[in-house]
């Protein structure tokens, strides 16, 4: 799997079937401590939902024998979770998963070659406004990586604001300015 950066190297661009975006069903959503060599639907829900346990601070629950702790985090204030998967690359849209909002076959000769070259198409197949992180035997605190990613744009937006400059303790006399 290539880095963002490898793609940008090449040349690859990312583009967003923004009319995916209008209705998406919800998703239900478990962020897990480890790499799954898969990337599909799965019914998460029949395999992993029914075993976790709740105590008064956190979420319990077995994953191929191991011990998971788990919280539920909520998407910041202004903001949406969308779950996205990219359309197959290839000739064109045709047989693919079309996100555009419409069922227009898409077999543009011009369309096909350019998707075919360097472009990638993004669309949501679901939305969430809460997720489930889970971490190895404790529970995921303010320092993991995903906690600090959604605490970003309340910081942004607190260094960002414009204030008016602090005056100075001891303004030096207007003759020394």
């Amino acid at each position: 799997m290539e880095s963002p950066e490898e793609a940008a190297h090449r040349g690859e661009r990312v583009h967003l079937r923004r009319g995916s975006l209008r209705d998406p069903g919800p998703a239900t959503l478990h962020l897990l401590p480890c790499d799954v060599l898969v990337s599909r639907p799965a019914p998460v829900e029949r395999f992993f939902t029914p075993a976790v346990r709740r105590d008064a601070d956190s979420l319990h629950v077995s994953f191929r024998g191991r011990g998971l702790r788990g919280q539920e985090v909520a998407v910041p204030p202004g903001f949406s979770g969308f779950v996205m998967v990219t359309e197959e690359t290839g000739e064109g849209l045709r047989g693919k998963l079309n996100f555009s909002g419409d069922a227009e076959d898409k077999t543009d000769e011009a369309q096909g070659a350019l998707e075919r070259d360097f472009d990638r198409f993004l669309g949501a197949t679901g939305s969430f406004n809460h997720f489930t992180l889970w971490g190895l035997e404790t529970v995921p605190g303010p320092d993991a990586k995903v906690q600090r990613a959604l605490d970003w744009p309340a910081l942004a937006a607190a260094v960002s604001t414009h204030t008016d400059p602090v005056p100075a303790r001891h303004p030096l006399p207007s003759h020394q300015v």
